[in-house]
């Protein structure tokens, strides 16, 4: 479900006060945790990609038009595979690599990964009405 609210268009998300993705004017920004919490990091970086590949179709863009993406990691030393399994769903074409930064963070539960992206729509010149 969506809203749209002087030209921002909103996704709901699961908890209260907050949307699972926002976009405006060129931009779209969205913030998403795995909804399956497996111990692997490699299995909540699938799961997280496969959030973000829908939230990114449904305001307008896609992984290719990322500009930023800020990487939340229970533990530091999951780093490495997750570096792996972000290499993996980023792709080989550096053209569309974002700058991109992890930090550690004390997550909820056994959630290992949270994200944040902020990318251009693939219209540059959508305005939501």
């Amino acid at each position: 479900m969506s809203e749209h609210t002087s030209g921002i268009k909103r996704l709901r998300g699961k908890a209260t006060g907050r949307n699972a993705g926002t976009a405006y004017g060129n931009l779209v920004w969205v913030a998403t945790i795995p909804d399956r919490k497996p111990p692997s990091i490699s299995e909540q970086a699938a799961d997280i990609f496969a959030k973000l590949d829908h939230l990114l179709e449904t305001l307008g863009s896609n992984k290719e038009r990322i500009v930023s993406a800020t990487v939340y990691l229970s533990d530091l030393g999951h780093k490495t595979s997750f570096d792996e399994a972000w290499c993996t769903w980023i792709g080989a074409d550096s053209r569309h690599w974002p700058q991109r930064t992890c930090v550690g963070a004390q997550l909820v539960g056994d959630t290992l990964v949270e994200i944040m992206l902020v990318a251009v729509r693939a219209d540059c010149n959508a305005v939501d009405e």
